[in-house]
Order: C-alpha cells, then structure tokens, then sequence
C-alpha cells in the first residue's frame, strides 16, 4: 500500500470516527464520510467495502488506541507489585481521560455503541474495555484475597472505572463549575489524588 492510500485510510477511519458519532450510523452517509475525509467516495470500498466496514475500522482504532494508551500489563502476583500496578493503571486512566483530546473524539461513537450495543461494541469490548477491566479486577482480587471474578470484584472495578471515566462524560459541568477552559496540570493532579485516596481499602 502506498503512503497515499495509508494516508487515506486514516483519514477516512478519522472522519468516521467524527461523523458516526455526531451523526450515528443510519444519519451518516458514505458520501458525507468521504468529503469530510477529502477522499473520493470509491476510496471506502477499495479500504473497507462498505460504509459497515468504516464504521468497525473506527471502533476497531478506538480499541487498539485505548488499549495502547493504558497499555494494561500483566497483572502481578504479590500484593506490594499489585497495589503499585493499581495505582499506576489508574492514575495512566486519569491523565488519558482528562488530558488525551483524541478521548474527547471517540466519545460519541462509544457512547452510542453503550446505549444501542452491536457489532462494534463488541469489538470495543473485546479488545479494550474487557482486557482493561479483567486487568483492574485481578489486581483488586489480589489485594483482597478474592477472585477476579467474585461478583463484588467486578462490582467493585466497574464503580472505579465509571469514576474514572466521568471525568470525561462529565467534563464541561464541572469545568464550569471550576471556572476553567481545560483540565489543568493542577486539577488533574488533584483527580488523581482523589483516585489514590479510593485505593487506600486496598492497602
């Protein structure tokens, strides 16, 4: 594949990304994909077949840049190496949700994929969401003597990541309840500390 078509490709995989989330799938069409993209119309069968295929290329790069933002490791086995690994996976999720802008764009396609689930949710889940939960679950099982998959293990993960996460679905309500534009290196550092504080059953 040329420079050329890979540029194209990831033009059109950006513009879908906008465009199926300000729009959904049904309100967007392979011609707006393509003029938002600069690219001619033949150029998404020739990448992904169909208008379909775009929209889980979208999906499936939201899931592999999340996944390689938070880049979950293998979960350690002794409780200092696991409540070290914690506090660092959460305090990577706090900087990429608040400081990533990039987040700031997936946000309306993923959040249309939770509401009305299918194809790529699964996708999303699969390779982002699952790997990362699994790997807060494990390291919370660790330090407190349970398995992965007690049902308050997951009770429990799901309660952290959603706080985590609302610091991006609830981004703009609380920046002006701050008096601020943007997230600032002072505030996430106080988000991050709060998360810490969270931790502190755990050890």
């Amino acid at each position: 594949m040329s420079q050329a078509s890979v540029e194209t490709r990831e033009r059109l995989v950006q513009a879908a990304i906008r465009q199926f989330g300000e729009r959904g799938y049904e309100g967007t069409t392979t011609r707006q994909l393509a003029e938002a993209a600069g690219a001619n119309i033949g150029s998404i069968a020739y990448h992904f077949t169909n208008k379909h295929g775009l929209y889980l290329a979208a999906a499936a790069h939201i899931a592999d840049e999340l996944k390689r933002r938070l880049a979950p490791p293998p979960a350690p086995t002794d409780r200092a190496g696991a409540l070290a690994a914690l506090h660092a996976l959460v305090a990577r999720m706090v900087h990429t949700f608040t400081e990533d802008d990039d987040c700031r764009q997936w946000l309306l396609l993923v959040i249309r994929e939770q509401v009305d689930p299918g194809e790529a949710f699964e996708l999303l889940q699969s390779r982002a969401f699952a790997p990362i939960q699994m790997t807060l679950s494990t390291l919370i099982a660790t330090l407190s003597g349970r398995h992965p998959d007690d049902r308050g293990v997951i009770l429990e993960t799901h309660t952290l990541v959603g706080q985590i996460i609302f610091f991006l679905v609830g981004r703009e309500p609380l920046l002006r309840r701050l008096g601020l534009n943007a997230y600032d290196p002072a505030t996430v550092a106080e988000i991050e500390a709060l998360m810490a504080a969270q931790l502190a059953r755990y050890g």
